[in-house]
Formats: C-alpha cells, sequence, structure tokens
C-alpha cells in the first residue's frame, strides 16, 4: 500500500513539473504576461522533488526538455494561426492572389510576394541540386579518403557562414557584377538572391544526398561491377536509383531552406512589392514574403500587422510541410534498407 502510495506521489511530482513548466510557456506566449505564481510553482516543484525524489524528478525535467520543441513548435503555430488567421478571412483569393499591397489604403495581397519567393527558390533549387547531388556523389564514391575529409567539412561550414554576410556579399559584390555585366540600370534583381540562396542550400542537400547515398548496401554495387559495368555505370543504375528517396527528400530539404532564408534575400532583393513585367523577368526588382515580413514588422500597424501576420503563416504552414514531407521520405528510405 505504501508503495502504491509513493509511486502515485512520484507520478503526481512528475506530472505537475511537467505541466506547470508548459503552462508556464503557454501563458508568457499566448498571454503575453509572465506569471510569477506559476513559475514559483515550477521552481518549488523542481526543488522538492529533487530533494525527495531525485531520479523521478530528474526524468520529468529530461522529459521536458524532450518535448519542449514540440511545445514550442505547437505554440508557434497556434499564435501565428490567432494572429494571422484573420488576413485570410477578409477575400483570401485576393490576398494570396491579388497584386496590390498598399499600407496607405489597407489594401494587402501577397500576390507579387508568392511569385517572388517562387521565382527566387527556383532558381537557387537549379544551382544548389545539380551541384549539390555532384558533390554527394563524388565525395561518397569517387573522392580519396583524405581528399573526403577535406571537401566534406569545407562544404558543411557554407551552413556556417551567417546569413549576413551572404547577404552583404550579394549586394556589395554580386548585385553590382549583375548590373554591369547585363547593362541594368537598378538593383535588387531577383538573380542574385537566388545565386547567394543557392550557396546556402548547398551543405544541406549535400550533406542529406551523401548520407541517403552511403545508406545503399555496397553489395548492391559490387554485384554490378562484378558483372562487367564501369563503376560509374553501378553508380548510376544501381546506387542513384536505391538512393532517389534520399536525395528527394534532400532536394526538399534545400528547397525549405531556400525558401524561409531571410537576411540575406532581405538586403538583396528591391523591395517592390508588384509583379515584374514579363512575370519571368529575373532582373526585376522585387519582394519575397520573408523580406516581406523583416522590412516592414517594424513599422506595421493594424490591418498590416494582421497581413504580415498571414504570410508568416502562410511561410510557416509550406516549410512544415516541406520539412514533414523530407522526414517521411527519408523514414521510408531507412525501412527499405532495414528489410534488406
Amino acid at each position: 500500500m505504501l508503495n502504491k502510495i509513493s509511486i502515485n506521489l512520484k507520478l503526481i511530482l512528475g506530472l505537475s513539473i511537467v505541466l506547470s513548466l508548459i503552462g508556464f510557456l503557454l501563458i508568457f506566449v499566448l498571454a503575453k504576461s509572465f506569471n510569477i505564481y506559476l513559475f514559483l510553482i515550477a521552481i518549488i516543484g523542481v526543488f522538492l522533488g529533487w530533494i525527495f525524489y531525485e531520479d523521478e524528478t530528474a526524468k520529468a525535467l529530461l522529459f521536458a526538455a524532450s518535448t519542449s520543441a514540440g511545445a514550442i513548435l505547437l505554440l508557434i503555430a497556434i499564435f501565428l494561426f490567432i494572429r494571422g488567421f484573420p488576413a485570410f478571412q477578409r477575400d483570401p483569393i485576393f490576398f494570396l492572389s491579388g497584386s496590390t499591397w498598399n499600407v496607405y489604403r489597407d489594401i494587402y495581397s501577397l500576390g507579387p510576394m508568392i511569385w517572388g519567393s517562387l521565382i527566387v527558390t527556383f532558381g537557387a533549387t537549379l544551382i544548389a541540386a545539380p551541384m549539390g547531388v555532384g558533390a554527394a556523389i563524388y565525395i561518397g564514391k569517387f573522392a580519396p579518403e583524405w581528399l573526403r575529409s577535406v571537401l566534406k567539412p569545407a562544404i558543411e561550414l557554407l551552413a556556417g557562414i551567417p546569413s549576413v554576410v551572404y547577404g552583404f556579399l550579394g549586394f556589395i559584390l554580386l548585385n553590382r557584377a549583375i548590373m554591369d555585366y547585363f547593362a541594368i540600370p537598378n538593383m535588387g534583381q531577383f538573380i542574385a538572391p537566388s545565386i547567394i540562396l543557392g550557396f546556402m542550400a548547398l551543405p544541406t542537400i549535400t550533406s542529406v544526398a551523401e548520407d541517403a547515398i552511403d545508406a545503399v548496401p555496397e553489395h548492391l554495387e559490387k554485384g554490378a561491377l562484378a558483372l562487367g559495368v564501369t563503376e560509374w555505370q553501378a553508380i548510376k543504375e544501381v546506387t542513384l536509383p536505391l538512393a532517389s528517396s534520399g536525395i528527394t527528400a534532400a532536394l526538399i530539404l534545400g528547397i525549405g531552406r531556400a525558401l524561409g532564408e531571410t537576411m540575406a534575400v532581405t538586403m538583396m532583393l528591391g523591395h517592390k512589392t508588384k509583379y515584374p513585367s514579363p512575370l519571368f523577368d529575373i532582373f526585376e526588382p522585387g519582394e519575397s514574403l520573408t523580406s516581406l515580413i523583416a522590412s516592414q514588422i517594424g513599422e506595421a500597424s493594424g490591418q498590416a500587422v494582421d497581413a504580415l501576420m498571414g504570410a508568416g503563416l502562410l511561410l510557416f504552414f509550406i516549410v512544415l510541410v516541406l520539412s514533414t514531407t523530407s522526414r517521411i521520405i527519408q523514414s521510408r528510405l531507412q525501412r527499405r534498407f532495414r528489410r534488406g
């Protein structure tokens, strides 16, 4: 009987700690207020639990830490939905496809920004996809060990460069070089951020694609070589088809990386909230969803804040779908190789 009471007390203590921490986060994010009483309850609960039930308290804290990422994601989704959904309620078709963004007349539509994001992301994918997959194939299959130990960290280091540095280099060097070479009178074209984002997405695509290529069992490729094909033919006919799911996941992650980039795009684009004419003119200045939010959120008020929150909600949903799709594809690839 005493053991059951002790177990129940430990369970109640652990749940109270976790629920107090989650409740504190909910109130802090949604109500935008610091609840000192709930915070003190959580701190006192942790303190007492650590004294009397150290193991169970440690497990509860580790559980709270492991679930914090999911809780924060849920809170972000709830916050964006509450603040951004009103922008879609007024006229969702016009909000998504219209061509007018006028803060003085309170007319807001994301059409030009959605189109700008598509142009920039598509251009970045055209650059990053062949370079990233090609680099993954060479590093995984052809590079000697000493060269692989140099190339792989060098490519991964590209992900560690701050995006503001990419944006600065793109604005100072690439934008001006494009203006001089093509004799364009204005800065902020779509082509410059497309090139920069291509290099920013390169480490993601290369790393994930190489992992997918390395996951292919070696005996399948050796079997093809035993039949008399060349090394490249074995890679082309055996390795790449089997790793296609992982490579697809790498491309999806790269697209999500390019689509969600903010600082570099904000620094390079011309912030013109209109469709380019013609639509596929990559030398026109424009705007993307991320650069729109970054450049206008500081001075926005009223309906403009709702519209920007709606743009954030749209971006969040798109990137979430891309990331989820990538994870599903990767898990299917892993299950396929486990089954042999």
